[in-house]
């Protein structure tokens, strides 16, 4: 099974052709490919991209890969529905506290209800 390798610099599939052939360079532990590497000479000849921006710019587009994997959860009425409930645990627990000297079980009772319902209404769509 043939190994994929990709540019550090542009994420392109490198083929094997041109690994074979010494097309490919290397910078950092990161192959890069022929058109990558034609656009790092040319650009250090005329004295516009050394060895630290070149190192940055990989740093760079690292970065902006990783922000395109992250997915964000899509909010629903469940999951509003679970904190206004976190809320009231919340607020039980301080009504339990301040009161100690009366019914303090009911109060404790009242905010583990709450935090049972909190808990289904986050987990009921996964």
């Amino acid at each position: 099974m043939a190994e994929i390798r990709l540019c550090g610099r542009c994420k392109k599939s490198i083929p094997q052709k041109d690994l074979e052939a010494g097309l490919t360079t290397e910078r950092y532990g990161q192959l890069i490919c022929p058109e990558c590497s034609e656009i790092f000479g040319k650009k250090k000849d005329k004295g516009g991209l050394d060895e630290l921006q070149f190192l940055f710019e990989s740093v760079l587009s690292e970065v902006k890969n990783i922000a395109r994997v992250l997915t964000y959860e899509t909010s629903s009425w469940l999951n509003i529905v679970g904190s206004v409930a976190q809320c009231f645990v919340f607020g039980a627990l301080v009504f339990a506290y301040t009161n100690r000297n009366g019914d303090v079980h009911s109060a404790l009772l009242l905010a583990i209800v709450f935090q049972l319902m909190a808990l289904t209404f986050f987990v009921i769509k996964k």
